[in-house]
């Protein structure tokens, strides 16, 4: 039976916490479980993650070493995204389900029953009340917390500062605002952005000398329209979304796709994103990455990508990673968030969350990340091999841990392996997260929109223009509404109706 998910707002966009009786501390200090006893059983759990790495079995290592009375094993399930999920799900009917896990999408596993509410341990916890709120308040239905948010991932714009090196360029009022470097001002707008992606294509496909792609885009997709909203209005989070609905009839919204559509245009603008026509194959194939061969003035993609920009050293090609453009209001950074869930089939579900918060979002368990990643990229140093970039960062304001991140920044000369990052991170505890792996119903929305048997499709879209957008907004912000409706059951308190709504 599908589980239909509540979340209780308040007005003020923060989530409602319903109690969840006594609440008991996770961890008294002593490795215990809080249950006091100093000879503890021996406890036997299982962890299953698709990043199968050196890193996270070192950590599962260290875990084992502050609690050595519960012992770990990393648990194969196999695949990524949707696969990862359905295997666990398969695991779940066999009772082989693992007792932390993370997670993709979370409202898959709740409707599956595989996850345990583990508000009374975040609650109980310090370091819990530590983590940035626009986090904390994701994945909570009704007072249950039924997945952790673990750590997010940057959103940014990649920058080919070896072409501003040759171009040095400089500010043209009305257009874009150069630093002293000759590179765009980290405090860029929207406006300047897209000037200068389109001052910066050079669609010369049969001249790889000239040739130059002006936007790379984050999954193929362009976002505007999910991000500059929430950066020109201090109530607007991701997508338009306040909480309990989405107005894709605002303004805001309105225009940033209809620039998303615009610049889809490859008539009207050819070779300015990276999805190239028929054409251009040849010089496609043969530049390859264009970000990591220096053929892309831009890039709109994500922190987990930072090993492209060794990849571009390794050319010749300097990148950077720059802050995402500003609105009216901010430029706090948009983030893609992870989660980790405790098994509703657990046994111990103490020391499941103990392992849990260690894999994620726990201070303890970032130190020891730390230890490791410092260790591996010394190793690296060493062995005159490219460096390893730190692509995942903190929920939550510990001191310390920010410190030693801020460290792993810059070389042995002081200068900023990632020129950009700083100015990113300056920014992270407003950081505004994305929706796709918790809200219920959105996934679903997006299954709509690319629906070719769907008349209001994302493709029909761009072939009927920006005049069309309006038409479409009508019917993407009741879809969108609808199926988030269908799939979370909101409090009794209504907000007032969204911009160019019939209350």
């Amino acid at each position: 039976m599908k589980k239909i998910l509540t979340l209780i707002f308040a007005l003020a966009l923060g989530f409602v916490l319903v109690a969840c009786g006594e609440v008991q501390k996770p961890d008294n200090g002593n490795g215990n479980g809080g249950n006091g006893n100093n000879q503890p059983k021996t406890v036997y759990l299982q962890y299953a993650d698709w990043n199968t790495t050196d890193e996270n079995r070192a950590l599962l290592e260290a875990f084992t070493e502050k609690y050595p009375h519960i012992k770990v094993t990393f648990t194969e399930i196999g695949g990524h995204g949707e696969e990862f999920t359905g295997n666990l799900i398969s695991a779940a009917q066999q009772d082989l389900l693992p007792d932390v896990f993370a997670i993709d999408n979370v409202p898959t596993v709740i409707g599956a029953g595989l996850t345990l509410d583990v508000a009374k341990y975040w609650d109980a916890d310090e370091d819990a009340k530590l983590v940035y709120d626009n986090i904390a308040n994701t994945a909570v239905y009704d007072g249950k917390r039924y997945a952790i948010p673990s750590f997010q991932f940057l959103k940014g714009i990649y920058i080919n500062l070896s072409l501003f090196d040759k171009k040095n360029m400089q500010t043209e009022a009305g257009k874009w605002r150069m630093d002293d470097d000759g590179y765009p001002v980290k405090d860029w707008t929207h406006a300047e952005f897209i000037e200068l992606v389109k001052e910066l294509t050079s669609y010369t496909i049969n001249n790889k000398e000239t040739f130059m792609i002006g936007l790379g885009t984050w999954y193929g997709g362009l976002d505007f329209q999910q991000i500059w909203p929430m950066m020109n209005a201090p109530d607007v989070l991701y997508d338009t979304f306040n909480g309990q609905k989405f107005n894709y009839l605002s303004q805001d919204w309105i225009e940033a796709m209809k620039v998303v559509v615009d610049l889809r245009n490859q008539t009207k603008y050819p070779g300015l994103l990276d999805q190239l026509p028929e054409e251009a194959a040849d010089i496609s194939a043969e530049i390859g990455w264009a970000l990591a061969t220096g053929y892309q003035a831009f890039g709109i993609d994500g922190s987990w990508n930072f090993h492209g920009i060794e990849t571009a050293k390794e050319n010749g090609v300097k990148v950077g990673f720059w802050p995402y453009p500003a609105g009216t209001d901010n430029q706090n950074p948009p983030t893609i968030l992870d989660y980790t869930v405790v098994s509703s089939q657990t046994r111990h579900p103490e020391e499941a969350y103990l392992l849990a918060k260690w894999m994620s979002y726990g201070k303890d368990g970032w130190n020891k990340r730390l230890d490791i990643f410092e260790e591996m990229r010394q190793e690296k140093i060493k062995d005159g091999l490219p460096i390893t970039h730190l692509d995942r960062y903190p929920i939550a304001d510990y001191d310390g841990v920010w410190d030693r991140i801020d460290n792993l920044l810059v070389d042995e000369n002081g200068e900023d392996y990632i020129v950009g990052l700083r100015d990113i991170l300056a920014n992270i505890h407003n950081g505004m997260p994305d929706l796709d792996k918790w809200l219920a119903g959105y996934k679903d929305f997006w299954g709509w929109v690319n629906n070719e048997e769907n008349s209001y499709n994302f493709a029909t879209l761009i072939e009927q223009g920006p005049g069309s957008v309006e038409a479409f907004a009508q019917e993407w912000n009741k879809k969108v509404n609808e199926l988030v409706s269908a799939g979370v059951e909101f409090g009794d308190d209504e907000l007032p109706p969204a911009e160019g709504e019939t209350p």
